[in-house]
């Protein structure tokens, strides 16, 4: 059976289109499947297809449905502020079914600084006890709450196939920085650490598993404060992360009991999520797993018996690591579709043989779904001639 061809989009620009107008345009062009986010992180995007607003600006983010407050504990959901754009889930949810398209919905996890803005102790804190509002931490009760609860909300209001969950684990040390501005030497070990959060929850978390939380932030902050003062050696080669990460986890158990503990935390949110949609039948993917340690705190290995869906990046950028995560997926014998993130930018030479090579790179891997990013972002011919050519080799 051939795989879904699918577009990214935001409400907004479907707002601005009309919906209808829209969804005739994709299923005219060969898209049967179309991801819509319900909420979203801070972003700035250039549209060149959108006549209304060319230019979208979000500052901290917010949740694009009518979310139902009453639903909700102590989090409630910053809602967008026009009523069209939170109008479009429904009317996509509407048009789809009666197109034979599918509705999938595109999650956003700890990216969300109005969260973390409002909820300031729902942030991710780094080992000096300095806050980020950038994001939150997953180990948070709240957040375990509430994440589940609004996925609940948008699937029980709408007809959603299956969900993509993007950054549900722990972020990166500058993942969400708006210009960030960061002058010092910091390779990839000295930005890991600096990345790890030491937020309360995540240190009750290291504490229930057995670790002494305290020592290892203690620890942690030495170091860091020994990397930043090194002089850095402008010749010295590349870092294998994985490997470092590995190599300390071997020589340090309570680092390593560290980030299992984050680990349980990031998966435990997965295995939230599923159970809060256990009536709606709803494959939850995840958009973000590594094969070994990972820097989000998401190990394949402990989401194989979870997640209905593994989305993997255009795989023809690290084909090692894709066709890896695939064949672990296959191996397990269980019911987990493969779902891609196709690039279809400008530097991808996407009306040229860059975008077929990478139709055929697909082709090898047969997914069940494969998403175009993006429908607003890219020009109409750009979006029309990608979806050509998926279809011509994918069938």
């Amino acid at each position: 059976m051939p795989p879904r061809i699918s577009v990214w989009a935001y409400p907004w620009d479907l707002a601005d289109e009309g919906v209808d107008p829209a969804l005739d345009w994709l299923a005219d062009h060969g898209f049967d499947a179309i991801e819509l986010c319900p909420n979203y992180h801070a972003i700035s995007t250039f549209s060149p297809r959108n006549r209304r607003r060319s230019q979208f600006y979000s500052e901290q983010g917010a949740v694009y449905f009518p979310a139902r407050a009453e639903r909700y504990g102590r989090i409630k959901p910053a809602l967008f502020s026009e009523a069209e754009v939170l109008a479009v889930y429904e009317q996509t949810s509407r048009g789809a079914e009666s197109r034979g398209m599918q509705l999938n919905a595109w999650v956003i996890g700890m990216f969300q600084p109005w969260l973390a803005r409002t909820y300031p102790d729902t942030a991710v804190e780094n080992a000096f006890g300095h806050r980020s509002f950038a994001a939150t931490c997953p180990a948070h009760p709240d957040i375990q709450t509430y994440l589940p609860e609004m996925l609940a909300d948008v699937c029980d209001q709408y007809s959603i196939s299956g969900l993509t969950l993007e950054n549900v684990g722990y972020p990166d040390f500058t993942y969400g920085w708006v210009r960030p501005r960061i002058l010092v030497h910091m390779d990839a070990w000295t930005q890991f650490l600096a990345g790890l959060c030491f937020n309360e929850h995540s240190m009750s978390a290291a504490r229930a598993h057995g670790v002494d939380p305290e020592e290892v932030r203690s620890s942690i902050a030495r170091e860091l404060r020994g990397c930043l003062e090194t002089v850095p050696n402008p010749t010295a080669s590349q870092e294998n992360l994985p490997a470092l990460v590995a190599e300390r986890c071997e020589a340090d158990e309570e680092f390593r009991g560290y980030l299992e503990a984050r680990e349980q935390s990031a998966v435990g949110l997965v295995k939230a999520i599923r159970h809060a949609l256990r009536r709606s039948r709803v494959r939850v993917g995840v958009s973000e797993a590594s094969l070994g340690w990972a820097n989000h705190g998401l190990r394949l290995a402990d989401l194989l018996d979870t997640i209905g869906a593994l989305m993997i990046s255009d795989p023809t950028n690290n084909p090692e690591v894709a066709d890896a995560q695939v064949q672990t997926v296959r191996d397990s014998g269980t019911d987990i579709e493969i779902t891609v993130n196709q690039t279809a930018h400008h530097e991808v030479d996407p009306h040229g043989p860059g975008l077929v090579a990478r139709a055929r790179r697909l082709s090898e891997i047969d997914p069940d779904r494969v998403m175009v990013y993006n429908f607003g972002l890219l020009a109409p011919a750009t979006l029309a001639h990608a979806g050509t050519v998926l279809r011509e080799h994918l069938g």
